[in-house]
């Protein structure tokens, strides 16, 4: 099942450098099904669907690595299960 995006609102999470989620917004914790205290100091990789490919990732972390920003849709997975498509934005 695919929840749709938010309308009017920004998902925003922060990592530490090995994909440890060190903030979240409440929309972030809204459309994720998550409570925040299950998301702070949890890997990143808690929301990865299965549909995406490892080298989306991949690509991601190299060019974030390098210093340049990362852009691209990613397929996030709910905590029950269902979906959402977000246009991300990774700043190093």
């Amino acid at each position: 099942i695919e929840r749709p995006y938010p309308d009017g609102k920004l998902i925003v999470s922060r990592t530490d450098l090995d994909g440890t989620l060190t903030h979240v917004n409440d929309a972030f914790v809204e459309i994720s099904g998550y409570e925040i205290d299950e998301l702070i100091g949890k890997p990143h990789y808690i929301l990865r669907h299965p549909d995406m490919p490892s080298g989306a990732y991949k690509d991601l972390w190299q060019t974030a690595k390098s210093g340049q920003k990362w852009h691209g849709y990613v397929k996030n997975l709910c905590k029950d299960g269902s979906h959402y498509w977000v246009y991300a934005t990774v700043v190093p």
